[in-house]
């Protein structure tokens, strides 16, 4: 498998632990998908048939790191020197009680496993063994679609069951140049038709809509979205602004993605979303620095920076950086502290993003001019 560095090390290691266990371990998802493409993955997704504790157990007692549980379905990641990071999950089958709610899970064996995933191009994998990847194991053709560049779901209540998968979906389309078969398409239709999106968290929203913005281009996936009648998942005013090409960063995207929409409505989205409390007041500060159209009394952070800039292109040089003046030349410019103080330097912050001085002196001299009147 064409695995990154980091990882290729640990491939044959892994199959000869698992198989001292008595386990079978295998490759699955999108690592095994991306080596069907001749591409390099950075992410070891594997599945064992049994617990996987004692085999994480095992990987960091020969080379060290750390093993951590890290959600409710028993998935064990490890870290291992060198940067490398290795998830583990139990093999399961899942059932799901009413759309959007997250399954209910029993110990399954590997066949159950890929026939519980999202589209067929994911529902492939290989077993490690001591000598390294064996064979694809592939029952639901996945390859046969991967070189047809199909998208195709395992079966009819999938996207009813996780209308993530919707969003999954436009994603990987949007990055292997996918499209909808047939009967996909159609369920995508119904999905749309039925609601089904709307009933999903704004964790798991939030979950997609970042993984989309990281991709290296999500043009394409935000095409797709928007042609599925999608885009309002996120907000009913919902964009993607040319601007955002310009930014690598998925958080100065969003920030766009947000300024497109206006402050209120941009807000509205950025609020609505369980974000990182620190990009989410990033992100405020630059919705509320465009409302204001006034520069800030202290330095923007980078990434309401950066999100500005490309917002704005046209912005005067000076108009994101502090403002020149301060409450002290009011002062020595002999106006008394007072109420006065906050009105002129609203003023002219306004008049700094408005480009009326780009200089210290010539902010002092707007000050004057606006004492003398």
């Amino acid at each position: 498998m064409r695995l990154d560095a980091r990882l290729r090390k640990f491939l044959g290691p892994l199959g000869r632990d698992a198989r001292g266990l008595g386990m079978r371990l295998f490759a699955v998802g999108g690592c095994v998908r991306d080596d069907l493409l001749g591409l390099v993955t950075r992410d070891l997704d594997l599945v064992a048939e049994g617990d996987p504790r004692p085999l994480a157990a095992a990987c960091v007692r020969r080379w060290g790191g750390a093993a951590e549980e890290f959600d409710r379905f028993g998935t064990v990641r490890l870290r291992l020197p060198g940067g490398a990071r290795i998830d583990v999950a139990r093999a399961r089958a899942e059932t799901y009680e009413r759309p959007a709610s997250l399954p209910e899970v029993r110990p399954a064996g590997l066949q159950e496993d890929l026939a519980r995933r999202d589209f067929t191009v994911n529902a492939m994998a290989r077993e490690l063994a001591p000598e390294g990847a064996g064979c694809l194991i592939d029952p639901f053709q996945g390859e046969l679609d991967l070189k047809a560049r199909r998208l195709r779901i395992l079966h009819p209540l999938s996207l009813r069951d996780d209308p993530t998968r919707l969003l999954r979906g436009a994603r990987y389309a949007g990055r292997l140049g996918l499209r909808p078969e047939a009967g996909t398409f159609e369920r995508i239709e119904e999905a749309v038709r039925q609601g089904w999106p709307a009933l999903l968290s704004r964790e798991r929203v939030r979950q997609e809509l970042c993984r989309i913005l990281e991709e290296k281009d999500p043009g394409p996936a935000m095409s797709l979205l928007k042609l599925w009648g999608l885009l309002r998942c996120f907000h009913p005013a919902f964009q993607w602004p040319a601007s955002a090409c310009r930014s690598s960063d998925a958080m100065v995207r969003l920030g766009l993605c947000a300024l497109a929409m206006g402050p209120e409505k941009g807000l509205e989205l950025v609020r609505s979303l369980p974000l990182d409390r620190g990009c989410g007041q990033m992100l405020e500060l630059a919705l509320e620095t465009a409302r204001e159209k006034s520069s800030p009394r202290s330095p923007l952070p980078e990434i309401a920076r950066r999100a500005l800039a490309l917002h704005l292109p046209r912005l005067p040089k000076k108009a994101l950086e502090p403002l020149l003046a301060n409450g002290d030349d009011l002062c020595k410019l002999g106006l008394p502290p007072g109420k006065e103080y906050s009105r002129l330097l609203s003023l002219a912050a306004r008049a700094q993003w408005g480009g009326e001085f780009d200089t210290r002196r010539g902010a002092l001299g707007w000050l004057e001019r606006a004492l003398a009147k």
